[in-house]
């Protein structure tokens, strides 16, 4: 069994979406799966000691300079930086966000016969057959197509909070928890209750000078709740936090300048938790055939 190396021409292109859930298939054929990733930055370091929390894969919880030979009958998959020279002698998956473009096309072809397929993450769920076509005719052997997904694309409270440039007032201990939807608090409390409850996973956005909105929001267990306009709230709302499970983070700005900061958070953040190793198996199952590609890299 060669190690099966998952590789991209740029960054954020789904690469860890993808090895995590093919970690899942695999070891649910009944196969012992090893994942690890290559490189030496922040991001690599990251997605390596995320991949060591997974149960269902061993990994080493550090970045590997080179990609390893599997053992026995295990199976080894390795995230590799993006745009990163494939390691040669052993096939690469590569991973496209949205449809692909020259440059992944470019990969393809000098893959060659290495070319395991290739796997679409983000599509927009009307394009699907179009990147489909896309795919097959720039020689990239699309193997399956995940349509845009909420859980894969939230970001963690953590990310929220290094978006904005944000003070951490309290923290729940829930860095890592993802960030779904992002609520604008509305002006009075009453109604802003039944409109948080309607939301699992939500970061609120309320201005300093709002108690009752920042109630509203620790008691209906937001993720983590943005005071906007750069004062501090209430001392009552920092010690009414410390009883709850919400994050307070201090925006340096007001309202909309919050909401402006946080556009580009959702096409940057990192893959870690187990929503998202749930959310990317679930996406991933139902439309590639594990045994069959197992097959494919034991011949």
């Amino acid at each position: 069994m060669p190690t099966l190396q998952v590789v991209s021409t740029q960054p954020n292109a789904g690469k860890s979406t993808i090895l995590v859930a093919l970690a899942q298939g695999f070891a649910r054929e009944g196969r012992r799966v090893r994942i690890e990733r290559t490189g030496s930055a922040n991001a690599a370091i990251a997605d390596a000691e995320t991949f060591s929390e997974f149960l269902f894969a061993s990994s080493t919880g550090r970045p590997v300079a080179q990609p390893p030979k599997p053992s026995g009958h295990e199976v080894v998959l390795v995230e590799m930086d993006a745009g990163a020279t494939p390691a040669t002698g052993m096939p690469a998956l590569i991973a496209v966000h949205g449809s692909p473009a020259e440059a992944d096309k470019a990969l393809a072809a000098a893959l060659g016969d290495r070319l395991a397929g290739t796997i679409a993450v983000a599509v927009d769920p009307e394009a699907i057959e179009d990147v489909a076509r896309v795919l097959t005719n720039g020689g990239m052997r699309p193997l399956a197509l995940l349509p845009e997904n909420v859980t894969l694309s939230a970001p963690s409270v953590a990310e929220i909070g290094e978006a904005l440039g944000a003070i951490v007032l309290h923290t729940a201990d829930n860095e890592n928890e993802i960030v779904e939807d992002v609520l604008i608090a509305p002006v009075f409390a009453d109604p802003a209750r039944p409109m948080f409850r309607r939301f699992a996973h939500k970061a609120v956005l309320a201005p300093f000078n709002k108690a009752d909105l920042h109630l509203a929001a620790i008691e209906t267990e937001a993720a983590c709740l943005v005071i906007t306009g750069g004062k501090d709230p209430s001392p009552y709302i920092i010690d009414r936090a410390h009883h709850g499970n919400t994050t307070l983070l201090l925006s340096p700005k007001d309202t909309p300048g919050t909401v402006a900061s946080l556009g580009s958070v959702w096409y940057r953040n990192r893959f870690r938790g187990e929503s998202k190793a749930a959310a990317a198996f679930a996406a991933l199952q139902s439309r590639l055939d594990f045994a069959g590609l197992l097959k494919k890299l034991d011949s």
